[in-house]
């Protein structure tokens, strides 16, 4: 072979690898050609979906500023129709009684009668001197209008049972839901834990009787559960000899009932909720002093006073009984009343919501 065939085998050769360097140039530039295709047509899709995103939020926040427009307007036009009609005070006759308040207090509890009464969907008739007439008992509508301005403060409330059945009462008719249950929880407050069982208030009125039936049994009387003299027929029962204080203590739902107290005894601030007394004597010659005690829903019925002589129980002063002097009874709610006219039983600052008494004795104490 000539040298001129070698040199045109040598062209041919790298002619053929130039041309498949070309087509697989050719290749990569159409991929990646097709390539840079499907990006710019990802990236306009892309593109329109936020465009598409940023008109709607764009529209949604229009409408929404376009709403807040128009309730703001709305709420405007109302506030200056308020305005109007709280330009002067609102004059009430409640069964007689005159109050004076404002629009907003009325309407305060948007539940009640009085909110609906004054909302201004209704058309209500004034009296000749402007005021608005409505036939309710007039004498607790302060509570109402006061639970309307400062929310329910049981304080500012009357401690009486029958006042606070009556501004229950005028707060139903009302509609004042949260202004009944308040009262609702007064009346029918929940017990407290005591600081003493009923066992342990049993076994230390137990100690006590059979320490005094110990040092002090009349001649002729037997002391068993209690003191019983034939002849004389009466019965002293868990006879207290000795002072006792509650003061400050939660004796609440715990019984006394038929209880003799022959010494002094301090309830002073003590909580004695539901606490029965029932049946209780009191020597005529001690004090029992329930200053400041909540004694709500306690029972002081049957309570008497035993009066006793200059030497009764020896130290206590009283004859014994067979000998002349020693206890005798009084009429339950006489003798009782006289317990509280003379101070021997007090019950001054006491909070006696629901407290049970005989009939009349209410009148006697001075809270």
């Amino acid at each position: 072979m000539s040298d001129n065939d070698t040199w045109k085998m040598e062209i041919n050769g790298k002619i053929s690898d130039l041309l498949e360097c070309f087509e697989r140039r050719e290749k990569e530039l159409t991929q990646f050609s097709d390539t840079l295709e499907k990006d710019r047509k990802t990236i306009e899709e892309e593109m329109r979906k936020k465009r598409q995103e940023h008109e709607t939020f764009i529209k949604e926040q229009y409408r929404e500023l376009d709403e807040t427009r128009l309730r703001i307007e709305n709420e405007k036009k109302r506030m200056q129709e308020v305005q109007e009609f709280q330009s002067s005070p609102i004059h009430l006759n409640i069964g007689g009684h005159r109050f004076t308040t404002s629009l907003q207090t009325l309407r305060r509890d948007i539940d009640s009668m009085l909110a609906t009464m004054f909302s201004g969907r209704h058309k209500l008739t004034q009296e000749p001197d402007g005021s608005y007439f409505v036939d309710r008992d007039g004498t607790h509508f302060r509570h109402i209008l006061n639970y309307l301005r400062d929310g329910f403060r049981a304080e500012m409330l009357p401690q009486d049972e029958l006042s606070l059945r009556q501004i229950a009462n005028e707060a139903h008719y009302f509609q004042l839901t949260d202004l009944v249950a308040g009262i609702e929880s007064i009346l029918d407050p929940p017990p407290p834990a005591p600081d003493f069982t009923q066992s342990e208030i049993d076994d230390m009125l137990a100690t006590l009787t059979r320490q005094t039936s110990q040092t002090h049994t009349p001649p002729g009387l037997d002391l068993g559960m209690g003191m019983r003299h034939s002849s004389a027929d009466f019965v002293f029962h868990n006879m207290t000899k000795t002072n006792l204080d509650f003061s400050g203590k939660n004796l609440s739902g715990l019984s006394f009932a038929h209880t003799t107290f022959a010494h002094n005894v301090s309830f002073v601030d003590a909580s004695l909720i539901n606490t029965s007394f029932y049946g209780c004597e009191f020597a005529s010659h001690v004090v029992v002093d329930f200053t400041d005690a909540d004694i709500s829903g306690a029972d002081f019925r049957q309570c008497r006073c035993v009066q006793s002589g200059p030497n009764a129980f020896n130290s206590l002063g009283g004859v014994p009984v067979g000998s002349g002097g020693g206890f005798m009874f009084g009429s339950s709610c006489s003798s009782f009343a006289h317990l509280i006219k003379t101070g021997h039983v007090k019950f001054t600052g006491s909070k006696h919501i629901g407290t049970k008494f005989e009939p009349h004795i209410l009148e006697l104490i001075h809270f």
